[in-house]
């Protein structure tokens, strides 16, 4: 995974900024103070937030907000992170704080929470790291990033701070890690064993309350089936008193329901009697509105009689109505097309002027499309430059990836293979077994020391070729990015050309398609302008049948009110009379009710004297049943009695078994906790005994094999600043770097500022070249911010060199020595203009003058 991009806002010096980085190494050159520093403050903002530089000394003086974004791309996906800042006052002080946290995959934005976006970023770049949000970054610093004027801040380091940086770097803190833990979970487990022990003391009492509680539910049950049998008994007595009862029940329910039906004939007597009298009144009533109906519909009759008269002189208006209408409908679409012409006349009128601007537009706008076009055709590029090689920039990284994984397996089997070979040589010279510390005879490990030996040249030959397969694809896809730019920047000259001449071709038809408009806005004025004065008299004749028509509408007006003034007397004679018809029905309706209730009233005469006889004889029933309920509530009582004694019983009886269930269950959880403590014990011993072993001889491996790999790159490295053949670097166990000078060790603090500078670059170049071939890195790109500090000119160029031999995939180098231009890849110049910083890209030509303002421009912050 590499660096794709940085853009910035209001951050130091800069109002904003945009910076693309390619592959291999971009230089960032400028003046001191030109804000070269600024860009890769701004890149480990994003990244971290401001755990490791404040945000008040990062933000512009005076803006409210600061924003900073930076991608990532590697083979599948695109990746970007982005924060922004805002300037707040608390409790009188200016500080700043968050306002927008954004982590990004192929376009696809999720907001994050600080804490959130440390655990993403942690997870992207691919090496252990604390995910607080406020926790520094020694792995940044150390394997990635060189802050200027920090590049010997490694050399002055506590050992055991160096040593548990390295560690983590090159993932082997996780053994250790993983051991502490052991011990404290097997102490865990011992604690839990001897808990689960006197927690099954605590239970012994259960054997003695299952024993007690089993013989007492064995005699609550012989209780309860005497209480059952004396319950039967008395249920029986009780059922015979119930069925006596209930015959006497039967009589008394008889005798009740006669008395009800006696008092229910006697109301409906009652009301057929007021009822009576009710209909006899509204006989009365209906027989008078009938006279009445019948007085209002012979007055009525009179006016309704003249309603066909009036009908007739209505039809009368009507006829002349409708001529005068079908008159006016003759003439209509004379007077609509008077109208139109009128219109289509303004309207020709108005189209003259702006089809003349239309002309006049579109030639003007011919003659800039010209100019354009032969523009582009004098710019540019004229063909197609040639491939260097058939394969796409996708297939060469695929190429590309799989080369550096065999060189990364090929050089992990060198590495095993010179670390067996180094255990063989170490046996045979001391005599003595590295791993167990047995004597062993050297003799007999003579030909295992050949075999180890031919295996390392053969596995270390396999890594230099996979080197030089690698070397040869970086130098194709170089080749093939050249190309691809070249092809771009041809294909988009060759887009100009057509779009400028489609568009004089396009501004060709306007210019005759505005003429043709104009010419054809001009004979339309003049057709409509004939057709308007043939119309005229249409108007004239149209009013004067509408004066006409007005007058008829009047006079029908007055008819149909007469009509509806005599339609409403005959509705009203009408009405009359059907009510007179219908009150005399209603007359006849009560006559019949009335005879039907006088026969009702007889047939209930009958009835109630019957059921008058019936009341008489059942008076006696009513002593009988207080006897039979006296009986029945007398068992039942004893039989609830011996019920209430039996759910006593069967109540004494639940808690006796459920406290035998209880301790049982209390006996099987002492024996399950007996169990558990012998088996937390037997755990206990494993992991703090062979499991703790096994961890540690793993990191001991891991780490030896790692420092090996990291000792021959830093002795090379510095070899290769230094070019001093009696000067050579080396590191104790804790990983303290230091120098050999002929023989003799002298620490760091005694060499001269170059010799440290030089130190603390071979330390960290060979520290990021072992973590990301040990894959806990994905990040390909170092950045280092002026680590030429001390350094001779002959350093300056020998720093170069060796970044040259490196081959790292991306290097971004902020440095002053125009001596290192030579290996860049690309140079950004970083200037001050007004107070501002602004990148310059030198390769980048501008167009025209207008073009030559500044690509990136930032306000500076004072």
């Amino acid at each position: 995974m590499r660096l794709r991009h940085l853009r910035v806002k209001n951050i130091r010096s800069y109002r904003t900024g945009s910076l693309d980085f390619g592959a291999g190494t971009t230089l960032i050159s400028g003046d001191v103070g030109a804000g070269k520093t600024s860009l890769l403050y701004a890149i480990e903002m994003a990244l971290f937030g401001t755990s490791e530089v404040d945000a008040a000394y990062l933000v512009r003086h005076g803006a409210p907000h600061a924003e900073v974004s930076v991608g990532f791309e590697d083979a599948e996906h695109r990746y970007e992170i982005s924060r922004r800042f805002r300037r707040v006052r608390r409790r009188g002080k200016q500080t700043f704080e968050p306002e927008a946290i954004s982590f990004s995959v192929d376009g696809a934005k999720t907001e994050y929470s600080a804490t959130e976006l440390r655990q993403r970023v942690i997870e992207l770049l691919g090496f252990p790291d604390n995910p607080n949000p406020q926790a520094h970054s020694d792995l940044w610093r150390w394997a990635v990033y060189v802050p200027q004027e920090r590049m010997r801040d490694i050399l002055a380091a506590k050992p055991q701070d160096r040593l548990e940086t390295v560690r983590k770097a090159l993932g082997v803190e996780k053994y250790r890690t993983a051991a502490d833990n052991a011990q404290e979970l097997a102490t865990d487990l011992r604690r839990s064993a001897h808990a689960r022990k006197a927690e099954s003391e605590l239970l012994r009492h259960f054997d003695d309350d299952f024993a007690a509680s089993t013989q007492e539910a064995d005699r609550l049950r012989i209780e309860r089936v005497a209480l059952e049998q004396t319950i039967d008994a008395r249920v029986a007595a009780v059922r015979e008193a119930r069925t006596e009862l209930e015959a006497v029940q039967a009589r008394v329910r008889k005798a009740e329901a006669d008395r009800r039906e006696l008092e229910s004939l006697g109301r409906e007597d009652a009301a057929d009697a007021a009822g009576l009298a009710d209909r006899a009144r509204v006989r009365a009533e209906r027989t008078a509105a009938v006279e009445r109906q019948r007085i209002e519909a012979d007055a009525a009759r009179t006016e309704a009689g003249t309603l066909d008269a009036r009908r007739r002189g209505l039809a009368e208006t009507e006829v002349g109505r409708a001529e005068r209408r079908a008159q006016l409908g003759r003439l209509a679409d004379d007077v609509r097309d008077l109208a139109q012409a009128r219109a289509d006349l303004s309207s020709a009128e108005r189209g003259i002027e702006p089809a003349s601007r239309a002309v006049d537009l579109a030639v003007t706008e011919l003659a800039r499309a010209r100019s354009a076009a032969d523009r582009a055709r004098g710019a540019g590029p004229t063909h197609e430059p040639p491939s260097p090689t058939p394969d796409t920039l996708e297939v060469l990284d695929r190429k590309l990836d799989a080369a550096k994984e065999r060189e990364r397996t090929c050089f992990t089997v060198w590495t095993r293979a010179q670390a067996s070979l180094h255990e063989f040589e170490e046996l045979l010279r001391a005599g003595v077994c590295p791993r167990c510390g047995q004597t062993v005879a050297a003799g007999e490990f003579e030909r295992h020391r050949s075999d180890a030996s031919a295996l390392e040249q053969r596995v270390g030959e396999e890594h230099r070729q996979a080197e030089l397969a690698r070397i040869a694809l970086e130098d194709s896809r170089r080749a093939r990015e050249r190309y691809e730019r070249a092809r771009d920047r041809w294909l988009e000259v060759e887009r100009e050309r057509a779009a400028t001449s489609a568009a004089v071709h396009v501004a060709e038809e306007r210019v005759a398609a505005a003429e043709a408009a104009r010419r054809e806005a001009a004979v339309v004025v003049a057709e409509t302008r004939v057709r308007a004065a043939e119309l005229g008299p249409v108007e004239v004749r149209e009013r004067s049948l509408r004066a006409e028509l007005d007058a008829l509408e009047l006079e029908r007006t007055q008819r149909l009110e007469s009509v509806e003034t005599a339609s409403a007397a005959a509705e009203r004679m009408r009405s009359a009379v059907s009510a007179a018809e219908v009150l005399e029905a209603e007359v006849a309706r009560v006559d019949r009710e009335t005879a039907t209730i006088r026969e009702r009233r007889e047939q209930r005469g009958g009835r109630i004297g019957e059921l008058r006889q019936l009341l008489e004889g059942s008076a006696a029933d009513v002593p009988r049943l207080g006897e039979a309920e006296a009986r029945l509530r007398s068992g039942e009582e004893a039989a609830e009695t011996d019920r209430r004694a039996l759910v006593r019983v069967d109540t004494r009886l639940d808690e006796a078994v459920r406290r035998v269930s209880d301790a049982e269950r209390g006996r099987a959880e002492r024996a399950r906790r007996v169990a558990e403590a012998a088996d937390l014990e037997t755990k206990a011993a494993w992991v703090s005994g062979p499991f703790r072993v096994a961890v540690l001889t793993m990191e001991q491996k891991l780490l030896a094999h790692a420092q090996a790999a990291f000792e021959r790159n830093f002795a090379r490295y510095f070899s290769t600043l230094i070019d001093d053949a009696a000067l050579v670097a080396r590191t104790d166990v804790a990983f303290t770097p230091a120098v050999a000078i002929e023989g003799e060790w002298t620490p760091a603090e005694a060499l001269s500022g170059g010799e440290r500078t030089s130190l603390a670059l071979a330390f960290r170049l060979a520290l990021a070249q072992v973590v990301r071939s040990l894959g806990n890195l994905r990040l390909e790109t170092i950045l280092l911010d002026e680590p030429t500090d001390g350094f001779s000119p002959e350093q300056v160029v020998r720093m170069g060199e060796l970044l040259a031999e490196l081959e790292l995939p991306q290097v971004v180098l902020v440095s002053h020595e125009d001596e290192l231009a030579g290996i860049a890849d690309r140079v950004v110049r970083v200037v001050k203009i007004d107070g501002a910083s602004v990148l310059r890209d030198p390769a980048e030509k501008p167009a025209d003058a207008e073009d030559e303002a500044p690509e990136v421009e930032a306000t500076a912050r004072r």
